[in-house]
Formats: C-alpha cells, sequence, structure tokens
C-alpha cells in the first residue's frame, strides 16, 4: 500500500472509530429495561392490543433494550391502581376514566387530582351499547326507565359511562328495578334468561359477546341518542359519536346511534423518556404491522393517535426522533428523516365533537363497517375493550395506594364489598398464541363484561 493511502486511511480511522463507538456503545452495554403493560380482560381488545404493542417492541429488543410484557386485570380503574403501585408501567384505560382521574371528578371526587398520569397515545374508538332482551319491549333509550338495567360491573369503566348517561338523563337508581344478584361471570346471561331487561357494555364492534347475545338470545341493540346525549356530548369533549355499523349482528339491519370513548395509552411521568421514546419510535415505524395485529386497530393513523389535551404529553412524546448528523451520511445517498412528528390535533371541541380522526359530530364515523365487511350471524371477532362477555376478568389483589386512583367513599359505583383475586402476568403472545377472542378459560382466569 503507498504511504499516503495508508496515511489516509489511518486519518479516516480516527475520526470514525469514535463516532461508530458512541453509536454502538448505548445498544451494546446499556441495561435492559423492562415495562409491563396494564391491559383488560383476556377475550378482550385491551389484552391483544397490548399484546401487539410487546410483541413490536419485543421483536427489536437487541436494539433498544426494552422488553415488554402484559398483563391481564379487570380494566381502566385497575390500571391506574396497578400504576399508582408500581405493577405496571403503562396501561389502557378509557377517556372518560382517564379525565375523571386526572380531574379528581367522577368515580374520584373528594380525592386529589392525579397529576403524574402522563398521555403517551390514543387508540381504538369504544362504543357505549345498550343491549335489551328479547321479550322486554324496549325500543328507545327511554323506554329502559323502570327496568331492570345492568349498568357494568363495579369498578368497571362500564359503570362510569353508563352512570354519565343516566346522570344527563336526570335518573336515579330508584328509577329502575334492582336486577337479581348474580356472579361477576354471568352478568350478561340475564339477557337470555329473563331476569335481566337491557345492559350496557362498553365495546367496539362488531364483538364476540353481543354477537352471542343477538344470535342465541335475540337481543337488540337500542340506540343511545337524543337532546340529553347531545348535551352530554357537548359538555364533555372525552365523548364523541359514534355509530355502530348495520348487519354486524343477528337481527340487526340498520346502523345504530351512540356515543363512544377512546383507549388511551397512559404511563405515570417517572416513567423515563428513553422508553418513551422507544415505544413511540417503534409503533411509529410499524404503524402498518400493528394496525394488522387486531381488527380493532386497523383503521389508525399515526396522526389520528396523538394523544389529546386529557392530561399532559409524556415528554418522550415531545420531542423530535432522533437523526444522524449530515456529515454521517454514507456515500450511498442516504438520507436521514426530518424526525418531526406530527403536529397534535386540537382536543375536540364542545361544539364539535370528533372521533380523533377529524369527524365531525354532524357525520359520526361508522363503527365495524369501515373495518370489517359484513360479519356472519356466528361472527367471532372480539373488539371490546372492557370485553363485553359473560364472564369476569379478576381484578387487583392489592387495594391502591393512598392518593392513587380509588372510588370516592359513597359513590354509586363503590360495591359494598368488591370481590379480589389474582390478576395475571402473561408474556406478549405472538400472533399465532392471540387470536381475536382468547378462550375465556386461558390460565384459569375468567373475564368481565367490559375491557
Amino acid at each position: 500500500m503507498r504511504p499516503f493511502a495508508f496515511s489516509a486511511l489511518l486519518r479516516l480511522s480516527r475520526t470514525a472509530l469514535p463516532w461508530l463507538a458512541a453509536v454502538l456503545a448505548p445498544s451494546l452495554f446499556a441495561s435492559p429495561a423492562y415495562v409491563t403493560i396494564g391491559t383488560g380482560a383476556l377475550n378482550g381488545v385491551y389484552y391483544p392490543t397490548g399484546g401487539a404493542i410487546c410483541r413490536l417492541l419485543n421483536e427489536e429488543s437487541a436494539r433498544h433494550g426494552l422488553h415488554c410484557t402484559v398483563q391481564s386485570t379487570s380494566g381502566s380503574i385497575a390500571n391506574l391502581a396497578a400504576l399508582a403501585k408500581g405493577e405496571v408501567q403503562l396501561a389502557l384505560m378509557q377517556s372518560d376514566v382517564l379525565y375523571h382521574a386526572v380531574h379528581g371528578t367522577g368515580p374520584f371526587a373528594g380525592q386529589a387530582p392525579d397529576d403524574q398520569l402522563r398521555s403517551l397515545l390514543r387508540l381504538h374508538k369504544e362504543s357505549l351499547t345498550l343491549i335489551a332482551s328479547a321479550t322486554s319491549n324496549i325500543t328507545t333509550l327511554a323506554d329502559i326507565k323502570g327496568k331492570r338495567v345492568d349498568v357494568g360491573a363495579p369498578n368497571s369503566g362500564d359503570r362510569v359511562t353508563s352512570r354519565a348517561l343516566l346522570d344527563a338523563m336526570g335518573w336515579r337508581v330508584a328509577d329502575f328495578s334492582r336486577p337479581p344478584v348474580i356472579s361477576p361471570g354471568n352478568r350478561l346471561e340475564g339477557l337470555c334468561d329473563g331476569t335481566l331487561d337491557a345492559a350496557f357494555v362498553v365495546a367496539g364492534h362488531p364483538n364476540q359477546a353481543i354477537g352471542d347475545l343477538t344470535g342465541r338470545c335475540q337481543a337488540r341493540l337500542i340506540p343511545i341518542e337524543g337532546e340529553q346525549v347531545d348535551k352530554l356530548l357537548k359538555q364533555h369533549p372525552y365523548y364523541d359519536r359514534s355509530r355502530i355499523g348495520a348487519n354486524l349482528y343477528p337481527g340487526q339491519t340498520s346502523g345504530v346511534n351512540t356515543f363512544a370513548v377512546t383507549a388511551e395509552l397512559v404511563a405515570l411521568a417517572s416513567l423515563p423518556e428513553s422508553e418513551v421514546r422507544t415505544l413511540r419510535d417503534v409503533l411509529n415505524e410499524r404503524l402498518k404491522q400493528f394496525t394488522r395485529l387486531h381488527p380493532a386497530l386497523t383503521t389508525l393513523t399515526w396522526e389520528g393517535m396523538q394523544a389529546g389535551s386529557i392530561a399532559l404529553l409524556h415528554p418522550g412524546m415531545l420531542d423530535a426522533v432522533p437523526t444522524l448528523p449530515a456529515d454521517t451520511l454514507t456515500a450511498s445517498g442516504a438520507v436521514a428523516t426530518s424526525g418531526v412528528l406530527p403536529t397534535l390535533p386540537p382536543a375536540s371541541s364542545a361544539a364539535t365533537p370528533t372521533d380523533g380522526t377529524g369527524t365531525q359530530e354532524g357525520t359520526a364515523p361508522l363503527e365495524g363497517s369501515d373495518t370489517l365487511p359484513e360479519q356472519p350471524a356466528a361472527a367471532t371477532l372480539s373488539t371490546s375493550s372492557e370485553a363485553a362477555s359473560t364472564s369476569q376478568a379478576p381484578a387487583l389483589t392489592e387495594p391502591p395506594t393512598p392518593g392513587s386512583a380509588t372510588l370516592a367513599p359513597g359513590h354509586p359505583l363503590t360495591p359494598p364489598e368488591a370481590p379480589a383475586s389474582s390478576a395475571t402476568q402473561l408474556e406478549a403472545p405472538s400472533p399465532e398464541a392471540m387470536p381475536a377472542n382468547p378462550p375465556s378459560h386461558a390460565v384459569g382466569t375468567t373475564t368481565p363484561a367490559g375491557q
């Protein structure tokens, strides 16, 4: 080798090697980090959604060092408690539950606002669904007054949302006949055996349990609409108009108007920014694959997933995606991306609620039909967040720590004595091991009517 060529190579190595070492050092020597996502019931949507996030993170953990597991819980309120106790680092929850926790209202009235919750992303829509038995003679929302109505399991997101509707209608508990005392795992079966006239469920569509009730028991979906509902949506921006598409269930030949919450991915402010950035970047880069991992995720876009104004954004979601300096581009012409995240959309206004994709209240999105074609009578897709089903997922075994998300004493959502059982922590399932409808008996747990 000629002396001048060797000298040039030596100078190049002195310049390039320190930069290369700086780039490789974090991935080679950084301590691995671990996060657990609090989700919901095994046959709901929160659980496979958490599994989809973990799958994408774990497939690249050798590169970024972040490992992820999924924990099955009884839903939004249980996830808040798990976050406060450090049992999970990420959590899925309904937008209305998140709002109440941040502001110390609703089921958390009398408690200090939780100023440590931070928003990361908003995901799929979850409609409040009113299901009436075949023999109830219920055809409108007003018809449920005086009937036997299940408003959701105690300490559930179902009950938070349904109680908001009942309050808007000016109804009290005394306005309804007391439904029979049943086991948590059989909450909706009364629609089939004649002991229940109607029930509320927060769910995406199409939904396996609702398909079973409409097919096996001829239960019917009832519209949730009217002047009081319009006022409710104008007063609370965390609710959006929604419409359940026609022909998703047996006997349901027309669309059903209602309103919806969104599933929010949240964390505490203490979660390291580097871990949040890793999650953000992986989902951004692999969004197309993410949306294919469950039917409820198929219509998501990165712009629509940007968190609204319910809670403060986590700092890890605010900065630009890191890019290589201009002088590190290779001779091949590879160009680094700008790394600028889309502008966050404004929160839905009181007068024109949106669904996170810019759809205004006059044009409610058609839930179900835009995601999947018309479903047969035996449709088996479960797209409920708090898993609308006929069984109950385990609750967390310990009460939340002081100052964490707990129900206010004497609040209508607080049961006399809430049952408790162990939560189930599972490794993120692969697509083959994570069907849209995991069996309700998996790992010995039961599942609730909700997330």
